[in-house]
């Protein structure tokens, strides 16, 4: 979809939460809990949003479908788009679990002497 509306030369820019960080328990981030393949639907709710877990809300119920990176990738290069860059990240913007740390103020990490692990990647790529 993305190809197809984009203009000759137009790019994508895809930032996300990168999928081995799902696959780690919540507490610790140091154990493998989940299966990093599994691309099936995810239903989940409650009473707030992600954006703002003070607003209270109606109607949040959810369906995710977390893909692998190589899947992201492909689907890019399939579509005929030209990938120009993949970064893998160790920080993020949004607090995904209990044992990360707020580093300078706007984004958390793993505790200092933790194991780093990808967080969150960015992709860019670009319309012949």
């Amino acid at each position: 979809m993305v190809a197809e509306l984009l203009a000759p030369a137009g790019c994508l820019y895809l930032a996300e939460f990168h999928p081995f960080s799902f696959v780690l328990d919540d507490e610790t981030a140091s154990t493998v809990t989940h299966d990093y393949f599994d691309e099936g639907p995810e239903a989940s709710g409650g009473p707030c949003t992600y954006a703002d877990e003070a607003a209270m809300t109606e109607h949040n119920e959810t369906v995710e479908r977390r893909h692998s990176l190589s899947t992201v990738v492909s689907a890019i290069a399939g579509a005929g788009l030209r990938i120009q860059f993949l970064h893998e990240h160790d920080h993020t913007f949004y607090l995904q679990r209990q044992s990360l740390e707020r580093h300078d103020g706007e984004s958390y990490r793993h505790p200092e002497g933790a194991p780093r692990t990808p967080l969150t990647y960015s992709i860019r790529a670009e319309k012949a």
